[in-house]
């Protein structure tokens, strides 16, 4: 390829990013806040799969939350028996970040968050039903320095989508390895 042609082809390609960039989400900012309220309303704590299982001392848990799906991807499911995931659903707007929290375990001992614990995109769990309402599950590993039987404490956590529209929630923390699934049964 020419120099030229180079040139002129990175110039594109930072004009279209930088397009990309700046385009308006695909929701309103009543939408946004609706989602975030109800993101918040519907957290849950829950051993990871592992530990539902092995009921062993664990130095993880899952944090998550749910919310009806739309008509569209209701509809989408049941036509195809799945969503094909296109990364422009509402819910992948959402970003979460840890403010603080305080986590001690059966010992007493102190619980620090692992660094890998803190990514910022919420991730897209199996689909579940809800008050016979099927939902989109959303949330994140929770990963620990020290191992657990019972862990208890709060988490507080923020969310947000483009826009600077956020919703801060503090979570109790109250979990034991031998708790069952607090999800409905399918």
């Amino acid at each position: 390829m020419r120099p030229s042609m180079k040139k002129l082809l990175q110039l594109f390609l930072c004009a279209l990013f930088a397009c990309h960039a700046h385009a308006a989400p695909p929701y309103s900012g009543g939408q946004a806040r609706a989602l975030l309220t109800h993101l918040s309303a519907h957290v849950l704590i829950i051993n990871s799969d592992l530990t539902l299982i092995k009921k062993k001392p664990a130095s993880e848990f899952d944090l998550l939350t749910y919310y009806p799906l739309s008509k569209t991807k209701l509809d989408e499911y049941k036509r195809n028996g799945h969503i094909a995931n296109t990364n422009d659903d509402i819910a992948d707007f959402v970003t979460y970040k840890i403010k603080d929290y305080e986590l001690t375990n059966e010992k007493n001992e102190r619980l620090q968050v692992k660094e890998g614990s803190k990514a910022s995109s919420l991730q897209d769990f199996a689909l579940w039903t809800y008050d016979n309402v099927l939902c989109s599950q959303r949330g994140f590993h929770v990963k620990l320095d020290k191992p657990f039987e019972r862990v208890k404490g709060h988490i507080t956590l923020m969310f947000e989508m483009p826009g600077s529209i956020t919703r801060e929630i503090r979570i109790p923390i109250n979990l034991a390895i031998t708790d069952k699934d607090p999800r409905p049964e399918i």
